[in-house]
């Protein structure tokens, strides 16, 4: 366990993983934002066969049973590997996990404050898909000790936001 000074606020011990998905790097911003205002006026006529066909498919969630562990999963031992490998797939799977918690975060954000009901329905859609991704992520380093505390992440972010005015 570690703890963390965040934006001048201390937080408490939280484990390595943790800590790791929450360092922002160029590489690694960890929480995205956007224009909420520009998005509000996209306009999707130009591409409305295209959209609603989009749309269809998402609203019918072909991708529900896409995660789902096999055994082989269960012959996986972390800490057998080599503490190089270990540290490279640890480190790609929190990238992976806060990259989609973080889409989901913000598709959700936008959902919620957007006023256009077309991009707030698609938007809806993409943060059901990323909250999976992110779980599926997680669930993984979980099983294997190393899990990361979303809910840690969550409200730094709302602190990072509100020090921004956003």
């Amino acid at each position: 366990m570690k703890e963390v000074d965040y934006q001048n606020e201390r937080v408490d011990a939280i484990n390595e993983t943790t800590a790791m998905a929450h360092e922002t790097t160029l590489l690694n911003p960890r929480f995205y934002t956007t224009n909420f205002k520009e998005m509000d006026e996209l306009n999707v006529e130009s591409v409305r066969k295209d959209w609603d066909e989009l749309i269809s498919e998402m609203k019918s969630d072909p991708n529900r049973t896409h995660f789902k562990k096999t055994e082989d999963w269960d012959k996986i031992d972390f800490k057998s590997l080599n503490p190089e490998l270990r540290k490279e797939f640890i480190d790609f799977l929190v990238s992976s996990l806060t990259a989609e918690f973080s889409g989901c975060v913000l598709y959700k954000e936008m959902k919620r404050r957007g006023t256009n009901e077309e991009i707030c329905e698609l938007f809806s859609y993409m943060s059901r898909d990323e909250a999976r991704h992110a779980g599926f992520i997680n669930d993984a380093l979980r099983e294997a000790g190393i899990g990361v505390n979303l809910g840690f992440l969550t409200r730094k972010k709302k602190i990072y936001n509100k020090k921004r005015g956003n």
